[in-house]
This record gives structure tokens, C-alpha cells and sequence, in this order.
């Protein structure tokens, strides 16, 4: 069971990811997007091919520290499936506990000098993301930040294998989607509480505010929404 667990993780977040880049490409070099754009600032192929050794050894990293994770470590962390109302009830507290723990994470990033020079400040070369960027980060800052939704886990005392897979999914595609630099769908922007793209690119447009990830209200709670927020305009 450890086995076929660790090599479909690996599957899965490989095929995530290349999705991501051949996303990624589109959107720079197709018109077909750029009736969505939330920007007005060019994405640059050469940004794309500037921006992919980091992005990629990142992905490496990734599925290595996953890999060998739950190779070693299943027993505590993954449980046999019980009911579909259980599985919905261990992503929502994963996702619930991994995003409070993102927003303090990434707040503390932007709020600490050392910490935003050093390590955050990687991200924000990027003004006007594409979606695969949300791994053009030092290796640190994910790294620490994958500690979130392990924190959940571990509360749980495990979940199974198909809720861990189900969070992977949503919160990598939700990475991919809040940073592809286009307008959120129908679904992101009216589900409740939903970190759209809208959201997380006044972030990268204007630096200080909007730290939350999936879930906005965190912002509104501890009041750093950036104003305008609401109504996104053109930059």
C-alpha cells in the first residue's frame, strides 16, 4: 500500500505540473487569454525560460521530500478511507488549518526585512505572474510553507489516501489558477470565502497586503485586504 500511495503522489504532482507549464505557455503566447488578463503588463516568453530552472528543481524537491515522506512515514500520516463525509470533513480542516498557517507564513515574509530580502523577494520578481511561478520561490519559503498542511494531518491523527490526494489537487491547482494572472471563473468567484485571482494579484501588483491564499477572509480578519480589492481595475 506505501508503495502504490508514493508512486501515484509522485504521478500526480508530476501531471499537475506539467499542465502548469504547458498552461503557463499558453497564456504567454496565445491571444486567446488576453481578453482575461487582470493586467495590463505583458507576460515575457523569456521570463517563462528565465523563471523554469528554478520552478523546475522546485517540482524535483517536491516529489522528493513527498516521496520519501510518505514512504517513510505512511503509517502515521495516511489511514484507511472510512466514508465520502469524511474525506470532505478531513480536506476542509487540512485546507482550514494549511491556510491560516500560509497567511501568517507569508505575512511574516513580507513583514520581516530579513526574511522578505532574502527569501520572499525571489517570488516577487514577478509583478505580472503565469501560473508555474508559484514555485519560482526560494526553496525555503516552500519548504516552510509545506509544513501547514501537515500540521492538519497530524491533528487528524491521518487521513486517507484519497483526501491527501484531494487536498494535493486542490491546492496546487488553486496555486496554479490564482497565479495565471487572468480573471477568476464563474465557480472560484462565487464559491464562499474563495481566495480569487483577483485577490492574489493585487498582492503581487501592490506588495503589502492580501497575504491569504484559498481562504480571503483571513485578510478581512486581520484587516489587510488592499484597497480596491472588491472592484479589481487595470494596472
Amino acid at each position: 500500500m506505501p508503495n502504490n500511495v508514493v508512486l501515484s503522489t509522485l504521478v500526480l504532482l508530476l501531471v499537475i505540473n506539467l499542465i502548469g507549464f504547458l498552461y503557463s505557455y499558453l497564456i504567454i503566447k496565445t491571444d486567446f487569454f488576453k481578453q482575461f488578463k487582470l493586467q495590463n503588463r505583458p507576460h515575457r516568453i523569456k521570463d517563462f525560460y528565465k523563471r523554469a530552472p528554478l520552478i523546475c528543481m522546485n517540482i524535483s524537491i517536491l516529489m522528493l521530500i513527498t516521496g520519501l515522506g510518505l514512504y517513510y512515514f505512511s503509517d502515521y500520516i495516511i489511514k484507511d478511507f472510512n466514508s465520502v463525509w469524511i474525506l470532505i470533513f478531513e480536506v476542509i480542516v487540512v485546507l482550514i488549518i494549511d491556510d491560516i498557517y500560509f497567511y501568517l507564513w507569508h505575512r511574516l515574509m513580507h513583514e520581516n526585512k530579513f526574511l522578505y530580502k532574502k527569501i520572499h523577494k525571489v517570488h516577487h520578481r514577478s509583478i505580472t505572474p503565469f501560473p508555474s511561478e508559484y514555485l519560482y520561490v526560494h526553496p525555503v519559503e516552500w519548504m516552510v510553507g509545506m509544513i501547514g498542511p501537515f500540521i492538519g494531518i497530524v491533528l487528524l491523527g491521518g487521513v486517507s489516501a484519497y483526501s491527501f490526494w484531494m487536498i494535493l489537487i486542490i491546492r496546487n491547482i488553486h496555486e496554479l489558477d490564482i497565479h495565471s494572472g487572468l480573471k477568476s471563473s464563474y465557480i472560484t468567484r462565487y464559491f464562499p470565502f474563495s481566495g480569487t485571482n483577483e485577490h492574489h494579484d493585487m498582492h503581487h501588483a501592490y506588495l503589502n497586503g492580501n497575504y491569504a491564499s484559498a481562504f480571503s477572509f483571513w485578510d478581512r480578519i486581520f484587516k489587510t485586504v488592499i484597497k480596491g480589492d472588491r472592484k479589481f481595475h487595470k494596472l
